[in-house]
């Protein structure tokens, strides 16, 4: 199974994660490529099993530079024609969304709509998403956000335990993935 990690991190709390994820699929032995999105970042995204997107949140969406990769790989599947109208699922084609979010004015609330951005991304190009993370991360550069908001003190964040779960969940979807490969090799 190929693996793919790609990502945006403005201070650093969502490129650790992308980490954790990276290390988890390295560990079990799989081709996993991590690529921090730029603003030239292209790559055939069908030629990947299982891709996992993060972004940290900024106004309720992801990043700028993940917004822009999402749109100029739409325009480009759109002139090759691998989008297909009514998004048919590509079988085989897994993704996972993920994000930091600090949400200091109304919590989880401020990331929902950045990973249903992203989600809907793969949806079109027929990927099936299999979960959407959400991660409390540092509100770099403000006090203030990081210690007075909704969630509480959430300096140094993700922390270990955050780190822990994203692993935790990586190795699962990996077992949902054997079972999936397993159940489709006796269906036929």
């Amino acid at each position: 199974m190929r693996c793919l990690i790609l990502y945006a991190s403005l201070g650093g709390n969502t490129e650790r994660v992308a980490l954790r994820i990276q290390d988890v699929l390295r560990a079990e032995g799989l081709d996993v490529e991590s690529i921090k999105v730029g603003h030239e970042t292209q790559i055939n995204l069908y030629q990947y099993d299982l891709i996992f997107l993060g972004s940290p949140v900024r106004l309720w969406l992801p990043v700028k530079t993940v917004m822009d990769f999402v749109r100029r790989t739409i325009i480009h599947y759109q002139k090759t024609g691998d989008l297909i109208p009514c998004s048919p699922v590509r079988p085989g084609k897994y993704a996972i969304c993920f994000c930091t979010y600090a949400g200091p004015h109304t919590g989880i609330s401020e990331a929902v709509p950045a990973v249903k951005w992203m989600r809907t991304f793969f949806e079109h190009l027929g990927f099936v998403v299999l979960d959407e993370w959400y991660t409390v991360g540092e509100f770099t550069g403000s006090e203030e956000n990081s210690t007075r908001g909704r969630l509480g003190d959430i300096k140094g964040r993700p922390n270990e335990d955050d780190l822990l779960e994203i692993e935790n969940k990586t190795k699962g979807i990996l077992e949902v993935l054997k079972l999936f490969r397993s159940h489709s090799l006796r269906s036929r």
